[in-house]
């Protein structure tokens, strides 16, 4: 990785105008930054005018002292004063490494420093030239990785085919790196973290909904009693878990064992010695009877009629440790069956776990209802608002009531398909949170394709410049469309291969692009693929021609070829 070695000085100093825009021009935005007072400085303005007069009010004091900003930068106070030999004084004393890095990382939330440090190692040192004041390097390596980002582009970019390559770079950066041109590998890696619960992925539709995403009740029945239980979503248990391993990362915590554990010690354990275990209620006992894998049976005391309980139920709520879950008659026996759980489960100290990041890739975000589906969680989601930011902010839940928010190590990407939908018309409340990353189509991946005498990235490139045209830059068509011809040996199979791909999906897709208008679609592909007919008007009755207000004097009808030309593709 490049390391690019940084005075904390100079780094202020380029991105100054950054963070006085940002506080003055939107300071609801950026509540992290805000300008919250002026402090009259002890000298004049001398030969530090320049610099300072884009953070600075004057007055109209003849001796023209000047007004520094006070802004707070996550939580802390910061006045930049002035810039001697690669330093900044902020509140008087010298900048460090850690200052900078602090800079650095309020920067890094809102994409200032994508470009130019993507990619890089950073290294901030303090002082002026005299290498006596330069020291301690600080060795970790500042990738930049957004909270919440959208791949964005049009179709066929590698858009989905990239959330692989982002999710194992902010997973394991290390294994990226060493093998970010072996996509098997990739792949498996991939694969391995699905199963073990630390990536997600889903697809938005019109119908996915905030129920399905976050929470919502679900009713059982069994026999003759009615439950409702609140059922977690796909992103609220993927926070939860990314949530426990943040918290355990954090210090050393009191733990309970697991489920399936006390379960096993205290209900099926028992039962083997028992016919029957009593469970003591506050002014009566119910006795379980009976286990298989979902329910458990019991008789209450009264009586031999058998009711159940469900076991996933109980789980949750031993997981919560507590009931808000079963509204209605079953709660008086789920609650005193998961007390004496809770009350049995010796809690035990647990040392420290790795903070791990976790992955929920949104395929296709923009084709849900994202104010629907997202909910409160739009507010949530924000890198200020997460769980471990100094703004941090929970919400209750409408339906469990619990009170939720989201790590910092939980991480969102989507992907968006400008054709379906412009990256203009997205939710403004969205567009503000997530940071777009645009996929184009690269014609330099195709570069050594040819086929029949025809350079592949030179016919895309001509394809998209006539689409782009006639449309716009959100519809060109994406390299991953030809890619499949890498993997072909003989001409025959390749020019097989490229005339399936332009009859079966670049044709239709133009199709759709222009709303069936093959005028368009001629001017793109040329007379090679799309050939125009004219039709006379004597196929019909001479009687009727003359009054009908239908018929044209000139008819065009435009056939797709059985066989295709492509020569005047060729160099």
């Amino acid at each position: 990785m490049e390391e690019i070695v940084i005075r904390v000085g100079d780094f202020l100093k380029e991105h100054i105008n950054n963070i006085v825009n940002m506080c003055n021009d939107n300071p609801t935005e950026f509540e992290n930054l805000q300008n919250v007072e002026y402090a009259k400085t002890t000298f004049g303005l001398r030969a530090n005018y320049s610099f300072f007069k884009k953070l600075s009010l004057f007055n109209d004091n003849p001796n023209i002292r000047y007004y520094a900003q006070d802004y707070y930068i996550n939580g802390e106070k910061y006045r930049l004063t002035s810039q001697f030999g690669g330093n900044a004084i902020i509140e008087g004393k010298t900048t460090s490494q850690y200052q900078g890095e602090k800079i650095y990382e309020y920067l890094k939330i809102y994409n200032l420093l994508l470009d130019k440090y993507e990619n890089k190692k950073i290294i901030f040192i303090a002082g002026n030239n005299n290498e006596n004041t330069i020291n301690q390097e600080n060795n970790f390596a500042l990738k930049f990785n957004p909270l919440n980002q959208i791949l964005y582009g049009s179709p066929g970019t590698g858009k989905t085919y990239n959330t692989i390559n982002k999710a194992i770079e902010i997973i394991d950066s290390d294994f990226y790196q060493q093998n970010k041109y072996n996509r098997e590998a990739l792949k498996e890696k991939f694969e391995e973290y699905k199963k073990a619960g630390q990536i997600e992925f889903i697809t938005f539709h019109q119908s996915f909904s905030y129920e399905e995403f976050v929470e919502g009740i679900k009713a059982e029945t069994s026999e003759a009693n009615i439950s409702y239980e609140v059922k977690s979503g796909v992103f609220k248990k993927l926070s939860n878990k990314s949530l426990q391993n943040f918290n355990q990362s954090n210090e050393n915590i009191k733990n309970k064992k697991d489920f399936e554990t006390v379960f096993k010690e205290l209900i099926l354990d028992k039962l083997k010695d028992d016919e029957k275990l009593e469970i003591r209620m506050k002014k009566s006992s119910f006795f379980i009877k009976e286990v298989d894998e979902n329910k458990i049976s019991f008789d209450k005391s009264g009586g031999e009629s058998q009711h159940v309980l469900l076991i996933k139920n109980l789980k949750n709520m031993y997981e919560a440790e507590e009931n808000k879950i079963i509204i209605g008659g079953l709660s008086q026996y789920y609650n005193p069956l998961l007390e004496y759980l809770l009350k049995n489960s010796e809690i035990k100290n647990t040392d420290k776990e790795p903070l791990k990041n976790y992955i929920l890739i949104i395929d296709e975000i923009n084709r849900g209802n994202i104010s629907k589906i997202f909910g409160e969680l739009i507010t949530l989601i924000e890198p200020s608002k997460r769980i471990g930011a100094d703004e941090e902010i929970r919400l209750k839940l409408p339906y469990s009531q619990e009170l939720f928010g989201v790590p910092s190590n939980l991480y969102i990407i989507g992907t968006m398909n400008t054709a379906d939908r412009s990256i203009a018309l997205m939710d403004t409340a969205l567009r503000r949170r997530f940071h777009f990353e645009e996929m184009m189509p690269n014609s330099s991946l195709l570069e050594n394709l040819v086929v029949d005498g025809i350079k592949i990235d030179n016919l895309l490139e001509t394809i998209n410049k006539r689409v782009e045209y006639l449309y716009d830059r959100d519809h060109t068509i994406g390299h991953a469309y030809f890619m499949s011809l890498e993997n072909l040996e003989t001409k025959e199979d390749k020019k097989a291969e490229l005339e399936n791909i332009f009859r079966n999906k670049i044709i239709p897709l133009l199709q759709e692009y222009f709303y069936d208008d093959w005028e368009k679609v001629r001017l793109v592909l040329g007379d090679g693929f799309v050939e125009k007919i004219e039709v006379k008007s004597d196929i019909f009755d001479e009687d009727l021609i003359k009054d009908s207000e239908y018929l044209e004097e000139e008819k065009f009808i435009y056939n797709i070829k059985k066989e295709f030309d492509f020569s005047k593709f060729k160099d």
